[in-house]
């Protein structure tokens, strides 16, 4: 068999372990799911030490996320004038087979990420950036403990990938933004009324206590006549931040509709009713428009019942807390523009 034939079959199999490659990327639809893929299958890919992806943060610098010694780690590196990264990203670097050389003669620092004393110091390094159309997505590396690990077939295939995985990215980012705008009220971030069903209806099939607060705000129309819409908006979402700040360890906030929010509590009514009280504290001492009463109305879940028995028991301690004036917060005398 001539040399020519040797390689040509050579390369159909890797455009065959490529194309198997981008295949299992594309069946994932969770950025989390296809990123943990994607290391792993580069790795192989290219038999190589450490697989790294650097993707851009709104604030500058870089989340980047490694595989190495079969460990995935993250960390965050601030933003550089002159870094690899960056001249990735500018066409100037992309293969360098004695990387330590490479530095030296550049005088470029760079900074060892997840920096283990326990293994070896990168020798042979590639790197491409992912994009699409002129967005830069990040920057996808591929490195080898030896020298002289790389070809130019192996950065082209690398160039190959990183097309591939720019689109399978975006895509990815596509669907949990649907999924995101799907479950999730726009004005507040909270979860909505349809995963508020959902929610409950799993609850009731789990064993363990758990509590449902339903409450709204007392005198919003109020509210939004005197002071406008745009006030009334930033009292909602700070009730929202102050339900998410109170769930952030445990339970789940969802805005049903208009003034109305729920809570789910793993907890009995008794706790829930502490935490409740946290509730209304941090939320007196928010800086907003108008200080909001709000209705709140408890019921610990019950074997057997259905969701809309739960939330109707919810409901009615809630309207009997209005007609009460329990579990309010004082809404003051608007201020006077002028």
């Amino acid at each position: 068999m001539t040399t020519e034939s040797t390689d040509a079959r050579r390369q159909i199999a890797r455009y065959r372990s490529l194309v198997q490659v981008i295949a299992a990327l594309s069946r994932h639809v969770r950025t989390e799911e296809l990123l943990r893929t994607m290391h792993q299958q580069v790795k192989a890919l290219f038999a190589s030490s450490v697989t790294l992806l650097a993707r851009p943060t709104p604030e500058g610098g870089w989340a980047v996320q490694t595989l190495e010694s079969d460990v995935i780690t993250e960390q965050w590196l601030g933003p550089r004038q002159d870094g690899l990264l960056e001249r990735v990203v500018a066409g100037r670097v992309r293969l360098e087979n004695d990387l330590p050389a490479y530095l030296e003669r550049e005088r470029l620092t760079v900074v060892r990420v997840h920096y283990r004393p326990d293994l070896p110091h990168t020798m042979s390094w590639m790197g491409v950036p992912l994009r699409t159309g002129t967005t830069v997505l990040g920057v996808l590396s591929v490195q080898s403990y030896a020298l002289d690990a790389f070809t130019p077939e192996d950065l082209e295939f690398l160039e190959l990938l990183a097309v591939q995985l720019g689109i399978v990215m975006e895509n990815a980012a596509l669907h949990e933004q649907l999924e995101r705008e799907a479950n999730t009220d726009p004005l507040t971030g909270l979860l909505n009324r349809r995963q508020f069903v959902l929610r409950m209806t799993e609850a009731l099939r789990r064993p363990g206590a758990v509590t449902l607060a339903v409450m709204d705000v007392q005198q919003f129309k109020r509210v939004n006549d005197e002071l406008g819409h745009a006030a009334g908006d930033e009292v909602l979402r700070g009730v929202a931040e102050t339900l998410l700040d109170l769930t952030a360890a445990r339970g789940q906030a969802f805005r049903l509709g208009g003034d109305e929010f729920a809570l789910l509590l793993p907890c009995g009514e008794a706790q829930a009713q502490e935490q409740l009280g946290l509730l209304l504290s941090r939320l007196e001492r928010r800086a907003l428009p108008a200080r909001p009463f709000l209705n709140v109305g408890l019921a610990a879940s019950q074997d057997g019942e259905s969701v809309h028995d739960w939330l109707r028991r919810a409901d009615s301690r809630m309207y009997a807390a209005k007609h009460d004036h329990r579990h309010l917060l004082p809404l003051p005398e608007p201020q006077d523009a002028s």
